[in-house]
């Protein structure tokens, strides 16, 4: 929200309907990028069991070692946010930089948030930036035979167009798909800047980014976009020119036969779908320094053991402290070994007691005899 008078009015708005409930309510705020990077990188190496020991008897002779961690890769509509922890590597940004103590472990953890890069305020800057005075746009992003039309002032009304922006002789202008990856995938480096930067080495416009290092789980719209994908055919996603085949293809296609393809899908995402995975392909490699390589450590996540992957989960864990700062001093016994135990200790006492009756009954059983 552009107005921080209109957002702090939403906010108040906000408390004081909560407060209206039983629950503790305390308090709505708005999060950082940096914020909701770290916390969606809280909740899929939480979900993934990454911040606690396995509990075996092993782990009471060996020592502990620190589990490596996942990355979070996280795309929603206006940003983006990527998050990890660098090896051999210091941060050269501090504004970048975060730090956890969770289970007596502590974590240096990079993280950024680009703003206006999500896949929806990436494609108003586009079509901002291809946007001519001729009152029509031939965009190689959308499906050839799709035509929609767009108000001036609703694509300027945003601040992540407003670099963009000029003067145009109308008010609405016509979008007509033209269907060719080659030309779309071209156009979308131009809303990066990687001309400069000020540390040993950048993700784009200026910003640190350390090398990256181990594996990553990208979620929100990177699953939902690849997933679209991955349906059409299991392994278009699989690597960088498995994915470029996929939407070389798909982008062709005339719109109403991607329309009849797929009816239960709304219009407004479907025609979205050839511009995101050309979007993805680029910010991953071009903008966050993936290789083909490297491409093999993304893992397009919709859920962990049935708990949505993103930010949410994460931070009502650090709000409620459901994360100890230290591990428990042992381990707990699982629940089979616990009653397995209880049931052999009782037999010991059942045998025990046996064994004392018999032993003192011995001597009263001779005294009778000899009387």
């Amino acid at each position: 929200m552009e107005s921080e008078q209109a957002a702090d009015r939403v906010l108040a708005a906000v408390s004081r309907s909560l407060r209206n409930y039983s629950f503790d309510f305390q308090g709505a705020k708005i999060i950082t990028g940096q914020e909701e990077g770290a916390y969606g990188w809280i909740t899929i190496n939480y979900l993934l069991g990454k911040f606690t020991q396995k509990q075996s008897w092993l782990n009471l002779i060996s020592a502990n070692q620190k589990e490596a961690t996942f990355g979070a890769l996280d795309l929603g509509g206006a940003s983006t946010q990527i998050t990890f922890v660098p090896v051999n590597s210091t941060i050269e940004a501090p504004e970048n930089s975060l730090q956890f103590r969770l289970y007596g472990e502590d974590y240096t953890v990079y993280t950024h948030s680009f703003l206006c890069y999500g896949k929806d305020q990436a494609l108003w800057q586009k079509l901002a930036k291809d946007v001519s005075s001729g009152g029509t746009l031939r965009d190689p992003c959308f499906h050839p035979g799709y035509e929609k039309r767009v108000n001036v002032s609703e694509l300027y009304g945003t601040p992540c167009t407003k670099r963009f922006e000029k003067k145009l002789p109308f008010d609405q202008f016509q979008i007509q798909g033209t269907g060719d990856y080659e030309q779309c995938q071209q156009s979308i480096p131009e809303l990066f800047n990687s001309s400069y930067c000020p540390y040993s080495q950048c993700a784009f416009n200026g910003i640190f980014l350390p090398p990256l290092h181990g594996s990553f789980g990208a979620f929100s719209a990177f699953y939902f976009v690849m997933d679209f994908f991955k349906k059409m055919e299991k392994d278009s996603v699989s690597s960088p020119e498995k994915m470029t085949e996929t939407l070389k293809s798909f982008c062709s296609k005339p719109w109403e036969e991607v329309k009849a393809s797929n009816p239960k899908i709304k219009e407004k995402y479907l025609n979205e779908y050839c511009f995101s995975g050309a979007y993805i392909l680029t910010l991953l490699l071009q903008g966050y320094n993936f290789t083909g390589s490297s491409w093999d450590q993304i893992r397009f996540m919709g859920k962990i053991e049935d708990s949505n992957a993103g930010w949410t989960l994460g931070y009502m864990l650090n709000l409620t402290n459901m994360i100890p700062a230290e591990q428990p001093l042992s381990p707990p016994l699982p629940h089979s070994t616990y009653v397995s135990l209880m049931v052999i200790f009782s037999l010991i006492l059942v045998a025990v007691a046996i064994t004392c009756l018999l032993i003192y009954s011995k001597p009263s059983y001779f005294w009778k005899a000899s009387v």
